[in-house]
């Protein structure tokens, strides 16, 4: 069954606009090392080496910051080189594979700004991922 399309409620975009950016950042950085560790992000991310991206939810006015450095994902603080910036609904569409980057990059529900080659890279790396197994058990691919 296909996520439905949604915008989160204001008041969640009220509540995370109080809320500091640091540990929602470190969560994300250390899962994807958790990911890169056990074998479920393969791949060489040497091309982000000192690189930040900026992963912005439109509908929670909130967002983290990343790097990838000495070989693993860090939380940072500070102007981002590429910025991404959807829905929350349009990021869980694109990591279920119910929509392809590319076609809400065109209908204009994601947004690339800054250093869209490295943001294009990125993008194409995330694309060639296996979906987890936990996802496609759950009828969720």
């Amino acid at each position: 069954m296909p996520l439905p399309d949604f915008t989160l409620p204001r008041a969640f975009s009220a509540l995370a606009s109080r809320l500091p950016e640091a540990p929602a950042a470190l969560a994300f950085a250390s899962t994807l090392n958790i990911a890169r560790r056990i074998g479920k992000l393969p791949g060489d991310w040497d091309f982000l080496e000192g690189r930040t991206v900026r992963l912005e939810i439109e509908d929670l006015a909130a967002g983290i910051s990343f790097t990838f450095s000495a070989g693993r994902f860090r939380a940072v603080s500070g102007p981002a080189e590429v910025r991404f910036a959807a829905r929350a609904a349009d990021y869980l569409k694109i990591a279920l594979r119910e929509e392809d980057p590319d076609t809400l990059f065109f209908q204009r529900r994601l947004k690339i700004e800054g250093d869209t080659e490295l943001g294009l890279n990125l993008k194409n790396h995330l694309d060639a991922l296996e979906l987890p197994l936990f996802l496609r058990r759950f009828g969720l691919s």
